[in-house]
């Protein structure tokens, strides 16, 4: 039917099918006709078959020269399907450790025994791993339910359905080393997350045992359970025959952390040994968050809501140089602004009521607009906002050592570029050295050709493409390199932390 969708490549006839379907439409018309070969039916099909196979071989080749950008859906499907990929990935739960309880003595839990969260009984559970349980041990446990909704807060209550002798039914998520509790549940791989695993297939074919084969296997989420969004291998990690393998996750929601948990390294370790070479050592690389700022001077274009402020505060000082920060924060409406150096205050402008300040909520990815109310002290000036109205936000608390910025209506224009940009991030490397010009200790796939681990001048180029956005220059956060990480063990990925946009 005309709506049906369209196979992943052009459907193009052979030059024996042109023929064959040539005397099965004759004999439609003439069902006593012979079409046997030497007959003129047999001749008729021969000839034109002989011109449309032609044809059919020029529609091939322009199937094939079809860009995998505007292929979508099921031919995006076909696609990987013909290069031998695992199908597109489904929704995937999250995976972390729960805190056991148990008695004195300890208690066995089984790999399979399952639990459900408290709250509603509809999301489930199971540990992943049988061992004795002493109180207060992680407890691997990963998802049997799917999709964002399982990815938990740390202290969340999870209940065991069938509690093993000496373990409390109850059970709490444990806080990972990023602040998340369970992570890693999210919806099935979209298009352009197919699309980037196909292009790393044809640009690095896997063979062998080397460093493709390690990271297709990696990002097989369809193999080991985990939204694996982009694997890196440091070959000769920590010595001949060894490999450092750390990955990245995809995340819940755009800009939402993806570095994976103890759990999820684990899960894709042991599916990942067992299909290489036993020679191999392979080492787990955890993924070290390394938080960055971002501070622009930026020109709105015309039409965009300026600065709000005829005379904007705070002027923008560097960073350890009397840049104005947040020093003390009680509530979402009582805070202290000073400089971050403290000293002196002579001939720094102060605040007045009136003015409106904004503070980047990275949780929410958006600026809160905050207007000041009074003001008290000559530096550092503590600050009550102006609530009547709904002048100031009121849901969100400054940051201690957060940067106060001058507040225009645009702010949250700059959002999008900025969160989508470190989220192409890829980890560091793990020497500061390398002792042969080859790929040997070195990240792979390379920074910055492709998930760069310095913040360029891209960033501005992405900013830029926003038209309310006239003109914008980094001033602070750019060449930011990822610290060097340990090899074998750690590396550093750079996330954003908060950004402050100043009159350009």
């Amino acid at each position: 039917m005309a709506l049906d969708v369209l196979p992943g490549t052009i459907g193009v006839k052979t030059r024996d099918e042109w023929i064959a379907a040539y005397k099965r439409s004759y004999k439609l018309r003439d069902p006593d006709a012979s079409t046997d070969e030497g007959t003129q039916p047999h001749i008729d099909a021969t000839s034109i078959a002989d011109q449309l196979a032609i044809l059919s071989e020029n529609a091939r080749q322009i199937g094939r020269l079809i860009p995998l950008s505007e292929v979508t859906g099921s031919r995006l499907d076909q696609r990987a399907a013909e290069l031998g990929m695992p199908p597109r990935f489904p929704d995937i739960g999250s995976s972390g450790f729960v805190a056991a309880q148990t008695a004195a003595g300890g208690s066995t839990i089984e790999s399979g025994d399952e639990l459900t969260d408290a709250d509603s009984n509809e999301l489930r559970f199971q540990c992943t791993r049988t061992a004795t349980y002493f109180n207060g041990d992680p407890v691997p446990i990963a998802a049997i339910s799917v999709g964002p909704q399982t990815n938990l807060d740390a202290g969340t209550l999870l209940q065991w359905s069938a509690p093993r002798p000496g373990c409390s039914p109850n059970a709490l998520v444990v806080e990972q080393t990023d602040g998340s509790g369970l992570s890693g549940g999210r919806v099935a791989e979209s298009d352009d997350e197919l699309r980037q695993r196909i292009s790393d297939t044809l640009a690095n074919p896997a063979a062998a045992g080397n460093d493709a084969a390690y990271q297709r296997l990696v990002e097989n989420s369809q193999g080991h359970g985990v939204a694996v969004q982009k694997a890196f291998t440091f070959a000769a990690a920590s010595g001949a025959g060894t490999i450092g393998v750390a990955f990245t996750l995809k995340p819940a929601t755009v800009g939402g952390s993806r570095v994976p948990n103890a759990a999820l390294i684990d899960t894709v370790r042991d599916y990942v040994v067992g299909l290489l070479p036993g020679d191999d050592q392979y080492l787990e690389v955890a993924l070290v968050a390394q938080p960055l700022s971002i501070t622009l001077d930026v020109q709105w274009a015309t039409g965009a809501a300026d600065w709000v402020d005829a005379i904007r505060w705070p002027v923008r000082a560097a960073a350890g140089a009397g840049a104005i920060v947040v020093t003390a924060a009680t509530s979402a409406t009582d805070f202290t602004l000073g400089r971050d150096i403290g000293g002196s205050y002579t001939g720094v402008p102060a605040p007045v009521a009136g003015q409106n300040v904004g503070f980047y909520d990275r949780a929410a990815q958006v600026f809160r607009r905050k207007r000041i109310g009074t003001v008290v002290g000559a530096g550092p000036w503590s600050i009550t906002v102006d609530t009547a109205n709904a002048a100031s936000d009121t849901s969100y608390t400054p940051v201690v050592g957060q940067r106060a910025c001058p507040w225009s209506d645009s702010l949250d224009l700059l959002v999008a570029p900025i969160v989508s940009f470190f989220g192409t991030f890829g980890p560091g490397e793990q020497q500061a050295t390398f002792f042969d010009p080859g790929v040997r200790q070195r990240r792979n796939p390379p920074s910055p050709k492709t998930w760069p681990s310095v913040v360029s001048n891209r960033l501005a180029g992405d900013i830029l493409k926003e038209p309310p956005i006239q003109d914008a220059i980094v001033r602070e956060g750019l060449g930011t390199v990822a610290t060097i990480g340990t090899p074998g063990a750690t590396a550093y990925l750079i996330e954003l932390e908060f950004i402050a946009a100043f009159p350009l």
